[in-house]
């Protein structure tokens, strides 16, 4: 039987490629000069496509006024890849980027991404879960950009997942839309026990787990290889918020004169009150 279907395969392999690989819409974005490519198959792709150089101008700029020839960036929550592919891209492949992302078809999109735009070996896909400790548990895909985007089909570019919880980002309980097992860990572990390279700049965009992610951190906010952190906290707590209570007592201090949060893209969705917060140790010049 396996060797008539083998025979079957080869004899009409042409049509079997053109039906298994149906064709993909790869798209070119033009980033403040760089042109980067998309492999673009969903609405949110679409999305992201169409707002990648205004959804999030300040983690543009901060790429642009931060990152030097030779820096090591972890991007945590990378999704399908545009601000590792950026980064890569501005810097002209001299330098390292590790993106993290636990969904599995946002991680199979972003090696595409990286492949498309070669830079492979210099942005590294990594498909797992960054938290505040070594650990197996289920990741939760929330409903939300299935059911309103996509007429209930699993597909790449989705967000507001969460990790070992079926809470939101904003403490509401949800039903996940599908259940990976994902393996987490702590970001101090991935260069003190794993031998990654160390981070000096981190971005951090987890709809909602960011603070798990700065308490397995401890260590690395403390060494002063690690220049700047790009992290979105909620801009309805302030002064207050956790997060920026413990990047202070590291070390860091806030820049507040980036360019505004894109809010006419973002206004009604589940990102309104989060803003992304950029911190630099306090020694660091960011004139």
């Amino acid at each position: 039987m396996i060797a008539s279907v083998t025979r079957a395969i080869h004899s009409r392999p042409l049509r079997f490629l053109q039906s298994a690989h149906p064709r993909r819409r790869v798209t070119t974005c033009h980033v403040n000069g760089c042109a980067i490519r998309l492999d673009v198959e969903s609405e949110i792709e679409r999305f992201r496509a169409r707002t990648y150089a205004t959804k999030e101008p300040e983690t543009l700029e901060w790429i642009d006024r931060f990152f030097g020839a030779g820096d090591v960036m972890y991007d945590i929550g990378a999704n399908i890849g545009l601000y590792s592919l950026y980064a890569a891209q501005r810097l002209l492949g001299k330098c390292k980027v590790y993106a993290f992302e636990p969904e599995a078809l946002n991680h199979a999109k972003l090696s595409k991404n990286i492949f498309l735009n070669g830079l492979s070996g210099v942005v590294m896909p990594c498909c797992l879960a960054v938290t505040d400790r070594l650990c197996f548990d289920a990741f939760y895909l929330h409903p939300q950009n299935f059911e309103n985007l996509t007429g209930g089909r699993l597909v790449s570019g989705s967000a507001l997942h969460s990790f070992g919880t079926t809470e939101d980002y904003a403490g509401h309980a949800f039903q996940p839309f599908h259940q990976q097992g994902t393996i987490g860990a702590a970001l101090d572990h991935l260069w003190k026990v794993w031998g990654m390279d160390f981070p000096n700049h981190i971005k951090i965009d987890v709809d909602g787990l960011e603070e798990k992610i700065i308490d397995g951190a401890s260590e690395t906010l403390r060494d002063t290889r690690l220049k700047s952190v790009l992290v979105e906290i909620s801009s309805q707590k302030g002064g207050k918020d956790p997060i920026l209570q413990k990047l202070t007592a590291a070390g860091f201090t806030q820049v507040t004169d980036f360019t505004a949060h894109s809010s006419q893209i973002l206004k009604g969705t589940a990102y309104e009150d989060s803003v992304n917060t950029i911190f630099v140790r306090a020694h660091h010049d960011h004139c």
